[in-house]
């Protein structure tokens, strides 16, 4: 059994005023749950053990007031209680919010985004603090009509230690275009869960993962499609180097009434160093009979013929396996419609790679 004092005592360590009651029922139920196994099988590749020995001053519950709550398992518990409060946000029906939404950043954050009818907005979740452990939890609806364009970065330090959640929720004829991003940390691991719970609702998700040095990436995706005529599309890249360790697990689950799904999830993985592993997982469960769905994931390394093409036109070995790898990455950041953010997480790619001298064009 882990020894989770070290978060009791960091929690009683606030002042008596943020120690609510509804943070304190949060935290005992974490106390008492613990972390989840490696025994379960959504959690069979990362072991969150090392989070148990943190230091107490790296686990930074906030000290401002928080809102009651409510939690559900411990991870999220975890969250409520170290959180400072729920950031609430409602965007009015068929508005159009032309600024992102860039939430105050915190070492744990928990926020509630609703958009009402017709409205459209774009956020970015940012997890790129220096903080060693972070977590956010967001609850996302969007009602008939809406959109929504999310952004989650992760370019933390090598010794960064982060956990999210997003549950999306989709109404009809709502659209979510969703990007993930992970380049940096030792430790993260990402839940995306996705509602598609009235007709025409709409979501794409693109994610590229691509840990290095000893650094461990979890990603988990899961898509309800409980309603008729709803469409999924998902597309997530992973780069593994050095002893890096990735992982991927993506669910979709079409319900019995939901006829005419359209439904595609492709994975594709590049392993870059002998010491390097991903384990993915693509996973679908059909109770409808008239649905149109596709998944699959591949494996492998750069493509020696591409790589002889590039050769031959002059470029060294090491610069056209640097380009072949951004190229790559490239179909996941495209999909980025906020160019100061697509330049940043371009560059910061290209510095993880060897060689990009001639690649500096393309940021």
């Amino acid at each position: 059994m882990l020894d989770l004092s070290p978060f009791r005592r960091a929690f009683e360590a606030l002042p008596a005023a943020a120690q609510t009651g509804e943070r304190r029922k949060a935290l005992d139920a974490f106390l008492t749950a613990g972390f989840p196994s490696t025994e379960l099988e959504e959690w069979k590749y990362t072991n969150l053990a090392a989070l148990a020995a943190l230091p107490e001053a790296a686990l930074q519950p906030e000290a401002e007031l928080a809102s009651a709550t409510g939690h559900g398992d411990a991870l999220d518990a975890l969250n409520a209680a170290f959180a400072g409060g729920v950031t609430e946000l409602r965007i009015p029906a068929k508005t159009r919010r032309e600024e992102p939404i860039r939430p105050s950043d915190r070492a744990h954050q928990r926020h509630r985004l609703h958009l009402e009818r017709g409205s459209e907005a774009t956020m970015i979740l940012n997890t790129s603090g220096d903080g060693v452990f972070e977590t956010i939890f967001a609850d996302i609806e969007l009602e008939a009509g809406a959109q929504l364009h999310l952004i989650r970065l992760n370019d933390a330090g090598a010794d960064s230690h982060r956990i999210t959640r997003i549950n999306l929720r989709l109404s009809r004829d709502a659209c979510c275009d969703v990007v993930t991003v992970d380049l940096g940390g030792r430790l993260s691991r990402h839940d995306l869960n996705v509602d598609l719970a009235e007709p025409g609702a709409a979501i794409h998700l693109h994610g590229l993962y691509a840990p290095t040095g000893d650094g461990h990436v979890d990603n988990h995706t899961r898509i309800e499609h409980r309603a008729p005529h709803c469409i999924s599309r998902e597309q997530y890249r992973g780069i593994a180097r050095d002893k890096a360790r990735g992982v991927f697990n993506g669910m979709i689950r079409v319900h019995k009434d939901a006829q005419k799904t359209d439904s595609e999830q492709r994975i594709a993985n590049l392993i870059l160093s002998p010491g390097a592993e991903i384990n993915a997982k693509p996973e679908l469960e059909i109770y409808a009979d008239d649905v149109k769905c596709a998944h699959g994931a591949t494996f492998g390394q750069l493509d020696d013929e591409a790589l002889f093409y590039l050769r031959s036109r002059g470029l060294p070995e090491s610069t056209a396996r640097a380009l072949l790898t951004w190229t790559f990455a490239h179909e996941v950041l495209q999909h980025i419609r906020l160019e100061d953010v697509r330049s940043r997480v371009t560059k910061r790619l290209l510095r993880q790679l060897p060689n990009t001298e001639q690649l500096e064009a393309l940021q």
